[in-house]
């Protein structure tokens, strides 16, 4: 995929055949669109150095995008032949920005997969995307590890947001001092301690085990683990979950009716869509501290749609 079409479907100038074209190359495949996920992510990081921004090599003072394993390595003739210096310099210090342990697997391992371990301060937030295509929002005061292996597996100290990549072969598991979450394909948000685990359900279902229990939690359901024993589900205020992320969303094959929900709470800018046959669509993205604007476009964009800010109202059609 051509770099630079991405930069322009991005800032909203591209053609509709462009859009069209991208948005094709998209859906052709799961490793096209952590491709794109990768492009974006430089191009920020080198939008960003260009414009002065010390946040990026700052852990403590931004967002953190981890990688436990990237498919564009970032040294190399291969990636100066297709990236301009800037693009090199700021996928660098993205890298710098926190420090991994990782290593790489063989045998039938998960593409991508590696061990790393990720871990907060006191007033810090860090995404990480595991190298399969999902997404973690970690919360202040909290420990994320990836484990070497050949499942996929992590282990939670504190909070984090999840949005998982469907592999019904290979679910993820959430291991905690309090119980562990096994998924096949979510959003949800885990928060543990040395005694209780607490999950709230966005989107999917997520089973809660123990030793002894085995408990099934869907969407806008919450669930919990103290002391070793399994709460029952409850319903909960789906919107009230995650408030702590910030301006964060995290999209896996979510209908866009219920991305415009989202987009719509975390911006708080009325989204419309004209065309009701687009709520059901689905779209697969993540945006960390991205103005609004530029989410509509990408949004837009993945679904071959028209989309319009206006007055501080968003409008998405055909």
């Amino acid at each position: 995929m051509n770099d630079e079409l991405v930069d322009r479907a991005r800032r909203g100038e591209a053609t509709a055949a462009e859009l069209n074209e991208l948005a094709t190359w998209r859906r052709a495949s799961a490793d096209n669109e952590r491709e794109y996920q990768a492009i974006l992510r430089l191009l920020d990081a080198g939008r960003a150095l260009a414009e002065g921004e010390t946040a990026i090599s700052r852990p403590t003072a931004a967002d953190i995008i981890a990688r436990t394993k990237s498919r564009r390595r970032f040294t190399g003739a291969s990636v100066a032949a297709r990236w301009a210096p800037w693009a090199i310099a700021a996928a660098a210090a993205v890298v710098a920005a926190v420090s991994l342990r990782s290593r790489t697997m063989g045998g039938d391992a998960i593409p991508g997969w590696g061990a790393t371990e990720v871990v907060t301060g006191a007033t810090e937030l860090a995404t990480v995307e595991l190298g399969e295509g999902s997404v973690v929002r970690l919360a202040p005061s909290s420990r994320l590890r990836v484990l070497a292996g050949r499942e996929r597996a992590v282990h939670l100290e504190g909070r984090a947001f999840f949005a998982v990549q469907r592999m019904p072969r290979q679910p993820l598991v959430v291991h905690t001092a309090g119980g562990d979450a096994r998924v096949l394909g979510t959003r949800f948000e885990l928060a543990t301690n040395a005694d209780r685990l607490e999950l709230h359900v966005v989107e999917g279902r997520v089973a809660l085990n123990t030793p002894r229990e085995h408990v099934e939690v869907g969407p806008g359901e919450a669930g919990a683990v103290a002391n070793g024993v399994v709460s029952r589900p409850s319903r909960v205020a789906t919107p009230a979950v995650a408030t702590w992320v910030g301006t964060f969303l995290a999209f896996q094959a979510t209908p866009l009716g219920e991305a415009a929900r989202e987009i719509e709470r975390v911006y708080r800018t009325p989204v419309t869509i004209v065309d009701t046959t687009l709520a059901r669509e689905t779209i697969t993205a993540t945006f960390t501290d991205r103005p609004v604007q530029e989410v509509v476009n990408v949004v837009c964009a993945v679904l071959s749609a028209r989309c319009e800010v206006k007055d501080g109202r968003v409008r998405i059609d055909r």
